[in-house]
């Protein structure tokens, strides 16, 4: 386990992946993902905290410290929620890579240097170790676009396109 990526992932992607019927999936990924005890809580309605570890997910508790910290940036960064500010401050202590999709936190993780990627860069990943079939990411993808959320819709589409010609059983 120690050679895995280590991923700090936001609702946002959690949500998605829900959305786009393939949740389960995620976990799936050679990658060893953690997120905070708030935005396990914020998705709770939908995966119990217990389903959410026994998938695979680390849910990481904050400390008094941490949460000092976060209401600290939210005073800088007034458009991240405490939930948004907690996964940030998560991936920089654990020098992890940052799963998210939220544009301003995106940018302040940039500002910082913690690498960053999203729901388009995960789904390339599964496609790639063959852990999804090409039409079924484009399906997937599709299915979150249709729930309204909030992904790069050019690139999305680029990406269906691209799927759904290299996908033969089509």
């Amino acid at each position: 386990m120690s050679g895995q990526k280590k991923c700090i992932i936001d609702a946002s992607i959690l949500l998605d992946f829900i959305e786009g019927g393939i949740f389960d999936t995620l976990f799936s990924l050679p990658f060893d993902f953690s997120t905070s005890d708030i935005v396990a809580d914020e998705i709770s309605r939908s995966y119990s905290l217990s389903e959410l570890r026994a998938l695979g997910l680390k849910i990481l508790g904050l400390e008094a410290e941490q949460v000092l910290m976060i209401e600290a940036l939210q005073i800088e960064h007034i458009e991240l929620s405490p939930n948004d500010l907690s996964v940030y401050l998560l991936a920089s202590q654990h020098r992890s890579l940052l799963i998210s999709g939220d544009g301003p936190l995106r940018e302040l993780a940039d500002s910082h240097k913690v690498e960053y990627h999203g729901t388009l860069w995960l789904l390339e990943e599964m496609i790639h170790r063959k852990l999804i079939a090409p039409h079924d990411a484009a399906r997937a993808l599709r299915t979150m676009l249709a729930n309204k959320r909030w992904l790069p819709r050019t690139e999305s589409e680029r990406l269906i396109k691209k799927w759904e010609i290299n996908s033969p059983d089509l």
